[in-house]
């Protein structure tokens, strides 16, 4: 995603065609729709929408901003839709609960300029601590929500959600999925605008401010707004049917690409009907129209039975007693996302046709490969003190980043893990009431995030709790977008190209807040670290440590990276006790016919290997 993917994505030239990722399809979408501000916090799979933009938005003329959270990104974002401008925010699935405060009273004040919110979903948890589906936003708190099958949807739901938004005066929520953010197909290019909207703020406090007497009032106009999205949803071109069948198909986003390829495969394109779901809500008529045709219908979407529930309804009220399969008829799974294979098969049972016949592959038995900190990783140092000072008796509620990844074996510094933030909030209550310290962990993205309310909260309370804030200076793990932290809480700050010149300080935060006893040192100088991990350990109610050191893939990303004499293992020393990997796990350090080596290749010279080895059998 270099700068001539930026230069093809803003090329002003209608029917071209490119293969575009799911999620630079939605940016080019945007930008026909001639949007004005976007703002987004990182989250995978919605990534790449955000960075992209960051990227091109001197050369599109974009105000863009790296949102502290997903509830600022859209406060922002709404704002600026207020007076006049055509607005974008991109997050997660996770980011829509981040930022339900404000979500839920959106629709109430309504938009003037378009507002489209990119929220992707991740069915199977790939990238997440748990699946969602935003789909059940739409009837909850009226929002009109697309649901892209493809990269081509992805564009062209785009471009239409800001319509879609300013007619009807609501916010609009695009809801991408993983396997449609990261596949690549071929888009066809519409035109850029030749001029933005007109922006001023035009005063009206009756219609801006929801006081109760005003959010009654707004409270019935949605009833009106809403069943206008549903019309205009009705002329979109997004429920489009094939086949004149009696075998009925609704599929919505992936599975409707997956159910399209299985139909063309088999061959049955004359014994079927396929309905695709582009959004919510669905048009009645559509659904009406399409069950008073078929003898019976098979729903074909990922996580809740949410079509399924709405077919089911629109069947009874048409009064066509007809069979719906779907999740609750176990054709398909209620969990995980789907793939071409599952949605064949289901096909076939559906339609009563032979099961596929699968050639079996042997698979050897191969080891587990979890994910682990990089060689070098800053982490993994600050893992190893903490665990040495404050032992294995301790409980470590971890947080959202890479230091997750001190989950389990060898490191065993993560014993909880639930949200942004909630490291502090979870530690706080477990030492309250255990009358232990405890200690968390975050990152320093994270800290500003969510990290500044819980622990103001655990300073009034007192709490014994030794908060670990691991400061990279990026947001490493969704893409090495930048931190929000100031470079001035490093001993010695690293200089180099696209490092923030100025920022905001963890240590000054911390202060701020009230925590008395806050250390800020490099990790990789053992000295200082052991020295600050020891008097917070003994310390009295909140304390804090900022571990700070770059990461390593950034700084080689950043052409800054000053590469450390590397080490070796000196054979005849080593007594082979495994000591190194059952202390660190780095993947630069292997076993091969029972020796032990570093791989010169993977080596960053962080020397900790050296600090565990009880032989001396580490040499540079």
């Amino acid at each position: 995603m270099g700068t001539a993917l930026a230069h093809e994505i803003l090329q002003n030239s209608p029917g071209l065609t490119a293969c575009l990722l799911g999620n630079l399809a939605i940016v080019r979408g945007a930008l026909e729709a001639g949007v004005q501000l976007c703002t987004c916090y990182p989250g995978t799979p919605a990534s790449e929408v955000g960075d992209t933009l960051g990227r091109i938005a001197a050369d599109a003329d974009i105000h863009f901003e790296y949102s502290i959270n997903e509830k600022v990104a859209v406060e922002v974002a709404f704002g600026a839709c207020l007076a006049g401008a055509r607005t974008l925010s991109s997050m997660k699935h996770l980011g829509v609960n981040y930022a339900g405060d404000p979500l839920s009273t959106m629709p109430y004040v309504g938009v003037e300029g378009g507002m489209v919110i990119v929220s992707a979903g991740d069915p199977s948890a790939i990238t997440s601590p748990n699946e969602q589906d935003q789909r059940h936003l739409s009837p909850s708190l009226f929002y009109p929500i697309l649901d892209p099958a493809t990269p081509q949807d992805a564009l062209d739901m785009t471009r239409f959600g800001f319509e879609l938004s300013e007619q009807t005066r609501l916010p609009v929520i695009l809801r991408p999925t993983t396997r449609v953010c990261h596949t690549g197909g071929m888009v066809e290019f519409g035109s850029l605008p030749e001029k933005k909207r007109e922006i001023a703020f035009e005063k009206d406090p009756s219609r801006y401010v929801p006081i109760p007497i005003n959010a009654r009032r707004m409270r019935q106009e949605l009833i009106e707004r809403y069943a206008r999205a549903a019309e205009l949803l009705s002329r979109s071109g997004f429920f489009p049917r094939t086949g004149e069948g009696k075998h009925g198909i609704v599929a919505s986003g992936v599975g409707y690409a997956y159910a399209s390829q299985a139909i063309h495969d088999l061959g049955i394109a004359d014994r079927v009907s396929l309905l695709q779901i582009g959004g919510y809500p669905i048009p009645g008529r559509i659904l009406d129209d399409f069950v008073r045709s078929v003898e019976s219908i098979l729903v074909v979407e990922e996580l809740t039975p949410f079509v399924e529930e709405r077919v089911t309804l629109a069947a009874f009220h048409a009064d066509r007693r007809i069979p719906i399969y779907g999740k609750r008829s176990r054709h398909f799974p209620l969990a995980g996302e789907y793939d071409p294979d599952l949605v064949e098969d289901a096909l076939r049972t559906y339609l009563g046709l032979a099961k596929r016949e699968r050639p079996a592959v042997p698979v050897p038995d191969l080891p587990p490969r979890p994910p682990v900190l990089c060689p070098g990783c800053p982490h993994r140092t600050s893992f190893y003190y903490v665990r040495k000072i404050f032992g294995k008796q301790t409980v470590y509620c971890n947080d959202i980043g890479c230091y997750t990844l001190g989950y389990g074996e060898p490191l065993h510094s993560c014993d909880l893990l639930l949200c942004m933030g909630a490291s502090i909030s979870q530690a706080t209550a477990i030492a309250r009431v255990t009358g232990e310290r405890t200690v968390a962990y975050l990152g320093d993205s994270t800290f500003f995030h969510s990290g500044l309310t819980p622990l103001a909260n655990a300073v009034t309370n007192g709490d014994k709790v030794t908060v670990i804030v691991l400061n990279n200076y990026v947001t490493a793990m969704t893409g090495f977008q930048p931190s929000i932290a100031a470079q001035a809480d490093a001993p010695s700050p690293p200089v180099g190209e696209g490092r923030r010149s100025a920022g905001l300080s963890i240590e000054q935060a911390a202060r701020g807040l009230g925590v008395q006893e806050v250390f800020s040192v490099d990790q990789f100088d053992e000295e200082s670290t052991v020295a600050a991990l020891r008097q917070v350990k003994t310390g009295d109610g909140v304390n804090v440590v900022i571990f700070n050191s770059a990461c390593v893939v950034h700084e080689k990303q950043l052409g800054v990276y000053r590469k450390r004499r590397q080490f070796a293992i000196d054979q005849e020393a080593c007594t082979q006790c495994s000591l190194c990997i059952r202390m660190l796990g780095c993947p630069a350090i292997h076993v091969h016919e029972e020796r032990f080596y570093i791989d010169e290749n993977l080596c960053e010279g962080c020397g900790l290997c050296v600090r565990v080895c009880k032989q001396h059998a580490i040499l540079r």
